[in-house]
């Protein structure tokens, strides 16, 4: 990765381990936004360069796995890194608070290339015996290390952060039409301790971890035993991710 943020621009896709990228125009979408935000001139049909990169890849796979997708602007190329899916993926989290790391401009809030800080804090909350970071400004939740964090509160509202500063998630996407049919509002807010101390649930979603139901922040309990909202949202991303209109096979990108 590289060291500056306006080296590069990314994401990490759900990969099957051959040429089939799941939600793969939202990527593409979101890639170019970030790209735009970051003064990042991507290469005409980078659509088709990602596929070519994918399907020239060495390493091939039986099973789904994430796969970074980075355009290096220093160097003019888009480079590809896949690992394993997290062992911890739809289930419950315990989470801890740390102060958000803001960059000047439209940085933040964008898949840039100085993406250490991210790294940081899922490996300090790990240091401290939890799951997961979430990244906090002005009391606010900002964002998770590696996942949107939405608030479900006790009137069945969802709530997600309205911040510039936190990063467009995929998972957040695909699931706005779960949460209309399952007749729950979806709502930009401030997700400060308030909204937080009346949650019935708070959930951290992503690419990589899926749907996850946060216990614990900073050791204190949060939501209620009872809501089922995140059980619901699972059984959603499974049958999206189990239907094939929503894998794109790059052969067709790549030829």
């Amino acid at each position: 990765m590289a060291k500056k943020p306006r080296d590069a621009v990314f994401t990490t896709a759900l990969w099957d381990g051959n040429s089939k990228i799941a939600d793969f125009e939202k990527h593409l979408e979101r890639l170019a936004k970030h790209a735009e935000r970051l003064r990042i001139t991507l290469p005409e049909s980078f659509d088709q360069l990602i596929g070519q990169a994918i399907i020239d890849m060495d390493e091939k796979y039986d099973d789904n796995r994430l796969l970074n997708i980075t355009f290096d602007c220093v160097e003019g190329v888009f480079l590809t890194k896949s690992r394993d899916l997290p062992k911890l993926r739809n289930c419950n989290l315990d989470s801890m608070t740390i102060p958000m790391k803001k960059w000047l401009g439209q940085v933040t809030g964008t898949k840039h290339g100085d993406w250490q800080f991210y790294l940081d804090a899922k490996d300090l909350a790990e240091q401290n015996g939890v799951d997961i970071a979430l990244l906090i400004d002005d009391y606010c939740i900002i964002d998770g290390d590696r996942a949107a964090i939405v608030v479900i509160d006790e009137d069945g509202v969802a709530y997600f952060s309205e911040s510039i500063q936190s990063v467009q998630g995929i998972t957040l996407d695909v699931l706005k039409i779960g949460f209309a049919e399952m007749g729950i509002p979806l709502i930009k807010a401030k997700l400060n301790e308030r909204l937080v101390a009346r949650s019935s649930e708070v959930l951290a979603l992503g690419t990589g971890i899926g749907c996850c139901k946060i216990l614990t922040i900073d050791g204190e309990e949060v939501g209620q035993d009872n809501s089922t909202i995140s059980s619901m949202l699972q059984a959603y991303l499974a049958q999206h991710y189990s239907n094939t209109d929503n894998w794109t096979d790059l052969c067709e990108y790549s030829k």
